[in-house]
C-alpha cells in the first residue's frame, strides 16, 4: 500500500514561491506520463538539467558571492595554486610526460583552471609545458564564456572544450594525465530511501494539492538494482525504522565512465561527503539532501524549482566501488583540510604576508579564505579521494601525507 508522506522540509505552494513554471508543468507532465509518480532521482535531474529551464543549464550564471553558493574555487585562488602542487606531483610520478592532460569535469567559467595554470606558471613550468587542458561542461553558455576568456589570454592552444550531452553518458577519449571533478558528483540524482518495518522503501515524487509532495513505495527498477541492502549489509550498517539515506547510481555511472577514459594517471574527486559507514549514520541518516538559493540553505527541495542548486552528500565508498570496477586503484583519501595542509597552503600565505607590496586588507582576505577552505565545520571536512590507473600507488602522494581529523 502506498501512503503520502510529506518532504523533510514543506512543499511550498507555487502561488507563494519562485519556481520555474515552465519547469514545473514539464516535471508534472512526466510525473502524469509516468503513472502519477517519479523517483526524486528523475525530479533532481530535471530541476538541475533541464535542457531549457535546468538550475545549471540556463544562461544566467548562478555560483558566487552574488549567486546562490560559493565554491572553494571561489573563496580564493590559493585553492586552486595549492591543487596544481598535486596535479605537478602527479605530471613528475608520470615520468613527465611532454602530453600531459588534465581533464576537469564541470569547470563552470573556469575559475579553478585559471588558477592551477597560474600555479603551474609559478611553481612547474616544465608541466605547464606539457600541459593540455580539456573543460567537460553541460552548459554551452558556461563553456563558451570560458573558451573565449581563455584564448583572449593566450592560452586557446591550452585549454579546450569537450562535448559532453551528459557528463554521465559521455565516452571520453582516453588521456594520460588527470580527471579532475571538484564539487561535481554531489549534483548528480540521488534515489531517497526510507527504511521500514524491516526493509527500504522508496519516497516517490508526486504531485499532490498544487505542490510537490512524496509518498513511500516500493523500490524503482534503478533502485533495486543498484541492490542498497546488500551496501548497507557489507558496510556493516543496520538502519533502524524511518531512517533515510540516499544512493546515486548515476554518481557510479559518471566515475565509472570518467574511468574509463583514464588511460594512465591519476583522478582526483573532491566533494561533500563520507564513505559508507559515516555517511550512514547519526543525524545524517535524516537524509542528505539540501537546498541552496541565495546563499541559504534548506531542507526543502520542492520550493523554487528551478531557481535553486539540489545536493545530497557523496558515497565516497560507491565512487570507489565504481571506480575500482574500471580497474583503477585506490590511491588515497582524507578530507580537504588535511588534503591542502600537506600540499602546503599556509606556506602560500606566508609568502604573502613577507611581499612589501601586499597590503594588509589583501593578506586578512586571504588569511580568512584559507580558515573558511579548512573549516571543519564547512569546507574543511569535504572528502577527497584519489585513484589511479598505470602508476605506483606508494610512496603516498604529497596531498595525503597529512593525517585528517575526523568531522562529524
Amino acid at each position: 500500500m502506498v501512503t503520502p508522506h510529506p518532504p523533510s522540509g514543506a512543499a511550498s505552494p507555487l502561488a507563494s514561491d519562485t519556481s520555474n513554471p515552465h519547469l514545473v508543468a514539464a516535471i508534472r507532465a512526466e510525473i502524469d506520463a509516468r503513472g502519477g509518480r517519479m523517483p526524486f532521482a528523475r525530479f533532481m535531474d530535471l530541476a538541475l538539467y533541464h535542457p531549457e529551464w535546468g538550475y545549471y543549464l540556463t544562461e544566467t550564471r548562478r555560483p558566487g558571492r552574488s549567486g546562490d553558493f560559493l565554491t572553494a574555487p571561489e573563496a580564493h585562488p590559493f585553492f586552486g595554486i595549492t591543487l596544481a602542487r598535486q596535479i605537478a606531483e602527479c605530471w613528475d610520478r608520470l615520468g613527465q610526460p611532454r602530453r600531459f592532460v588534465v581533464r576537469e569535469y564541470g569547470p563552470g567559467i573556469g575559475g579553478l583552471a585559471w588558477d592551477i595554470i597560474g600555479g603551474l606558471t609559478r611553481e612547474a613550468p616544465g608541466c605547464l609545458a606539457a600541459l593540455e587542458y580539456r573543460f567537460v561542461e553541460r552548459n554551452r553558455h558556461r563553456l563558451e564564456q570560458a573558451l573565449a576568456v581563455f584564448a583572449a589570454e593566450g592560452l586557446g592552444d591550452v585549454v579546450r572544450g569537450e562535448a559532453s550531452s551528459g557528463l554521465e553518458d559521455v565516452a571520453p577519449e582516453q588521456i594520460e594525465g588527470v580527471v579532475l571533478a571538484n564539487e561535481v558528483a554531489d549534483a548528480f540524482g540521488v534515489h531517497r530511501l526510507i527504511w521500514r518495518n524491516g526493509q527500504l522503501r522508496e519516497r516517490w515524487v508526486i504531485w499532490n494539492g498544487g505542490s510537490f509532495a512524496e509518498e513511500e513505495g516500493e523500490l524503482s527498477a534503478e533502485a533495486s538494482a543498484a541492490d542498497p541492502e546488500r551496501m548497507l549489509r557489507a558496510a556493516g550498517i543496520a538502519l533502524a525504522d524511518g531512517d533515510r539515506i540516499e544512493i546515486s547510481p548515476a554518481a557510479e555511472r559518471w566515475f565509472a565512465s570518467a574511468a574509463r577514459g583514464l588511460g594512465r594517471g591519476y583522478a582526483l574527486v573532491i566533494d561533500y561527503g563520507y564513505t559508507a559507514p559515516e555517511l550512514y549514520r547519526g543525524h545524517r541518516l535524516e537524509g542528505t539532501v539540501r537546498a541552496y538559493r541565495a546563499h541559504t540553505v534548506s531542507n526543502d527541495p520542492f520550493g523554487h524549482v528551478g531557481e535553486q542548486d539540489l545536493t545530497a552528500h557523496v558515497d565516497f565508498s560507491a565512487l570507489r566501488r565504481a571506480g575500482e570496477r574500471e580497474g583503477l586503484l585506490f590511491a588515497g583519501q582524507t578530507n580537504q583540510g588535511a588534503f591542502l595542509a600537506s600540499l602546503g597552503m599556509g606556506d602560500l600565505l606566508v609568502a604573502l604576508g613577507k611581499d612589501r607590496e601586499t597590503d594588509v586588507t589583501e593578506y586578512m582576505a586571504a588569511q580568512a579564505a584559507i580558515l573558511r577552505l579548512i573549516d571543519p565545520g564547512g569546507l574543511g571536512r569535504f572528502g577527497v579521494l584519489m585513484m589511479t590507473r598505470d602508476t605506483p600507488v606508494e610512496p603516498v602522494l604529497r596531498g595525503f601525507t597529512v593525517l585528517p581529523l575526523t568531522f562529524s
